[in-house]
């Protein structure tokens, strides 16, 4: 029971999370860029990758865009060469490292 109520407060914190960045950055590609991220490191690749792909579709092919996308999958990739080194899933906890792109 202990977990499951865990789990919930997570959700509920990764939610308030995506909220605060919408509040933020409104509907722009740079919002949904950061909202990305914050979920590739919650262990949620799979919602980022999903979230990366819409981009396109919502956004268009723009510079901009396109460099915000290659750099959600870059990071995406990089998270999850650093599980897989660690023997850790990518559905564990959050990382809390910070990926730095070139």
């Amino acid at each position: 029971m202990h977990s499951e109520t865990s789990n919930d407060l997570s959700k509920a914190g990764l939610q308030i999370a995506i909220q605060d960045i919408k509040d933020e950055l409104f509907d722009t590609p740079e919002c949904d860029y950061a909202i990305a991220q914050l979920l590739t490191r919650w262990g949620q690749a799979e919602k980022a990758e999903q979230l990366l792909d819409e981009m396109l579709m919502k956004w268009g092919t723009s510079h901009e865009v396109l460099a915000l996308t290659r750099r959600g999958y870059a990071e995406m990739a990089a998270n999850s060469s650093l599980d897989d080194s660690i023997g850790k899933s990518p559905k564990t906890a959050p990382a809390t490292l910070e990926v730095v792109a070139a």
